[in-house]
């Protein structure tokens, strides 16, 4: 754990490279298996009895909009995010769907958050944890804005798992690692989540496995692979001459309906004890 990635370090990106970020986010997030990823852990954190519940790691404020879109759910929401960026794209995005009145966002660093002890009833750390320098302080730092018997959800990729299929194994393997060494500082934190969470106190509620796979078609991982692996090129953790070959590669696949990639998902609910 520890890596730099992409999205530690989005302040120093150019727009292009940010913009390829908050088109990432909105696509994953509009993506109908991944949304129904994220309600099946949002329909078991009873939302109907809180009232303030804080998401953090917004980015463009998919969750953010997502809860405040439910039905079950009339409380108002804080997004806190490290981009001066994102926290604008998620502002525009929310003004744009008429949610601005429930949703604060505001630019902070998660592992340190400003808000006083216990003032919150819900935690959400929507695709966040594989990121961030320090998952074990990420925790405390949300352990301690959270009231006693309050959920906190905990979602993301095991990316330790990601494999695509098309084409040479080795190269598919090699591909995998060049994206993650530049995009994802933790990707085997899911793992390490029983301990870390023990650590801090809190007890597991809830586990919810899923396995996202696409055969023959490609539409969600191929996004993911024009996405980031420009981005690892220029973190020279992928070589300049294979990338593109192998995107092409990917696209053809796509094309003659040979496609696959796959990823374990997670999410843990959790909670401090009364």
């Amino acid at each position: 754990m520890g890596k730099i990635d992409v999205y530690q370090s989005i302040g120093g990106l150019a727009p292009d490279a940010v913009q390829k970020i908050v088109d990432r986010l909105e696509f994953r997030g509009k993506d109908p298996f991944f949304a129904a990823m994220r309600e099946s852990y949002l329909d078991r954190m009873d939302l109907s009895s809180r009232t303030r519940v804080l998401d953090l790691g917004c980015g463009t404020g998919v969750a953010t909009r997502a809860l405040a879109m439910r039905s079950d759910f009339k409380g108002d929401i804080v997004g806190i995010d490290l981009s001066d960026a994102l926290i604008e794209a998620a502002k525009g995005f929310a003004a744009h769907e008429g949610l601005s009145d429930r949703i604060e966002f505001r630019v902070g660093d998660c592992h340190a958050l400003d808000d006083a002890d216990q003032s919150y009833d819900a935690v959400v750390t929507h695709t966040l944890i594989s990121h961030v320098t320090d998952p074990g302080g990420l925790i405390a730092s949300a352990a301690r804005v959270l009231g006693p018997g309050s959920p906190m959800a905990i979602f993301d990729g095991d990316y330790g798992s990601m494999t695509f299929g098309a084409g040479d194994a080795k190269l598919n393997a090699s591909m995998v690692k060049g994206i993650l060494d530049a995009v994802v500082a933790n990707p085997h934190v899911m793992r390490q989540l029983p301990g870390l969470l023990k650590q801090q106190g809190l007890q597991i509620l809830d586990f919810i496995p899923d396995v996202y796979a696409e055969a023959g078609e490609g539409s969600f991982y191929a996004n993911l692979a024009e996405s980031y692996v420009p981005m690892a090129i220029k973190a020279g953790t992928i070589q300049e001459d294979i990338g593109p070959e192998w995107l092409s590669g990917q696209r053809a696949a796509v094309e003659e309906g040979t496609f696959f990639g796959a990823c374990n998902y997670y999410a843990y609910l959790a909670q401090k004890p009364r």
